[in-house]
């Protein structure tokens, strides 16, 4: 008798349990991966030699102007742009906010580049412009750099661990010419470099790569007023000072060349150099029989 009662009270257990399971209804739902588009807002701030640019007499002043963008690169791909909304007390804050297309590789503790003012880095196609806020100077040319750590991902919402200082990638140079001491109209001029570093453009794989040759500055119409270009020259490794080397084209539509020393503590990022006074000359004709090759 003692053996059938334990059998008794085991099935009345198990039925037990079988009323205790939830329905098939009821179970918590399984979290779903997000399908995006991913939300990323962030505090930045840049320093006194970074972005937007106005020029008050010799001074280049820096500041966040409305809706400049800023380019989100993780691993040699680019996976949106933020827009920036300038601090309405301190104009060198402001607060970037966008939507990613994708988080491919993106976690907590990863590294985000950003790149200010656009996902393009190139030097090539410069007008020779003087800095204003909307100049192409300042929204194509102007480049900054930061990076920021990834804390979580939270549905469509990425967060980071601090805000982003940005960091200037160049300086701003402006020149002058003249001839025999007469102010020359300026229609393109050409500039190299004897060290051959100054930079054309730049990639990004896993780290940023740097193309290097010469710069043109072809400003809409000839002109004699001071011709101003963005200068990323990585020739920083000594102090030793570099030579530039001019090829003018005027509005006479003849050839000039000059050439302008650069001191070594002059070289670098962040600053402003202004030359106003290049003297350039017509070069000597070939001689018959000999070939002039204009580059």
């Amino acid at each position: 008798m003692k053996k059938y009662a334990w059998m008794i009270l085991a099935v009345i257990a198990l039925a037990g349990c079988q009323k205790e399971a939830k329905p098939e209804q009821e179970k918590e739902p399984i979290p779903q991966p997000s399908q995006g588009p991913y939300t990323l807002t962030l505090q930045a701030s840049k320093g006194a030699d970074t972005k937007a640019l106005s020029l008050d007499e010799s001074t280049l002043n820096a500041y966040w102007g409305e809706n400049e963008t800023v380019a989100v690169y993780l691993s040699g791909s680019c996976l949106g742009t933020l827009n920036a909304t300038a601090d309405g007390t301190d104009n060198h804050k402001a607060t970037l906010s966008g939507e990613l297309e994708s988080v491919q590789g993106v976690a907590a503790d990863v590294t985000l580049t950003l790149l200010y003012p656009r996902a393009e880095w190139d030097y090539t196609g410069q007008d020779g412009s003087a800095p204003s806020e909307d100049g192409t100077l300042a929204t194509k040319y102007d480049y900054a750099t930061a990076s920021v750590e990834v804390k979580s991902i939270n549905g469509n919402e990425i967060t980071v661990k601090s805000g982003a200082n940005f960091e200037n990638q160049q300086s701003m140079y402006r020149f002058g010419f003249k001839v025999g001491g007469e102010v020359l109209s300026v229609k393109e001029f050409t500039l190299s470099s004897n060290h051959n570093k100054l930079v054309t453009s730049r990639s990004y794989d896993s780290g940023w790569t740097s193309t290097y040759g010469n710069l043109i500055v072809r400003p809409s119409s000839a002109t004699n007023e001071l011709l101003y270009i963005s200068l990323r020259n990585e020739n920083t490794t000594t102090t030793e000072a570099d030579q530039f080397s001019f090829y003018v084209i005027g509005a006479d539509n003849a050839l000039y060349t000059g050439s302008k020393n650069i001191p070594g503590e002059k070289l670098g990022n962040g600053k402003f150099i202004s030359a106003k006074s290049i003297a350039v000359t017509k070069p000597s004709l070939a001689q018959s029989g000999t070939t002039t090759v204009v580059w």
